[in-house]
């Protein structure tokens, strides 16, 4: 047990903290009383100030395209796709100037299938507000599959249709490269990272495994799920 604590602490010596990459879902005006839901969602008011405490204590917060090696930064990510990722949280977040990734699930675009976490709610954004909000440089979107499986469970060619379609739909619908991704779920496994090497993808993020310290394997990131709860 002592030996443990030992190592512990010298990998952290030796790994310093870089940065944190928080994961969020939804933000809302009020969070929900189903335990399955209130965990994916933060209140605008609360994310703002979340923001504003970390800048407070010299935190910089970066595009997920440029993660610095050295300083105190925090990236901002959020899973699937929902509307209020666009009526919510990208007027808070222009106003603030914090850059931001949305890891896009294609198959919530418009709706066309339903987040079966909430039923008989259409929640995914628009294509129009995808486009709108790729259009500013605080952006990025990243691929998150076509419907959102847990990729484990799937076989290799089952795995590479999801991350490649979701990939090429997101490109053709916004005109350029799609270079980020996350696992959802978290869910992954060897073939997963394999694919997602093939696909060309720079960076992948995972749904755990706190802040990202320097020298540790950054395929995949890990990041900090951000709740109220």
């Amino acid at each position: 047990m002592i030996q443990q604590r030992i190592k512990r602490k010298l990998y952290k010596l030796t790994h310093p903290v870089v940065g944190e990459i928080w994961m969020l879902h939804r933000v809302v005006e009020h969070v929900s009383n189903v335990p399955e839901q209130k965990e994916l969602e933060v209140t605008v008011a609360w994310l703002e100030q979340k923001i504003n405490e970390y800048r407070s204590k010299g935190y910089t917060f970066v595009s997920i395209d440029n993660l610095p090696e050295h300083g105190r930064w925090v990236c901002l990510t959020f899973d699937d796709g929902y509307r209020d990722n666009h009526t919510l949280a990208y007027p808070m977040l222009k106003r603030l100037s914090v850059p931001f990734t949305v890891y896009v699930t294609s198959g919530f675009i418009d709706n066309q299938l339903s987040m079966w976490w909430y039923p008989n709610q259409q929640l995914g954004m628009s294509s129009d507000e995808l486009q709108l909000m790729d259009a500013n440089p605080l952006c990025t979107i990243g691929a998150h599959t076509v419907s959102h499986p847990k990729l484990d469970t799937l076989t290799r060619e089952q795995q590479y249709r999801e991350i490649a379609e979701s990939k090429q739909t997101l490109e053709a619908l916004l005109g350029h490269e799609i270079k980020h991704f996350s696992f959802p779920h978290g869910a992954h496994n060897d073939d997963t990272l394999a694919i997602c090497r093939e696909l060309g993808f720079r960076t992948v993020v995972q749904s755990w495994g706190g802040p990202l310290r320097r020298g540790e394997n950054p395929y995949p990131l890990p990041r900090i799920n951000m709740t109220t709860k």
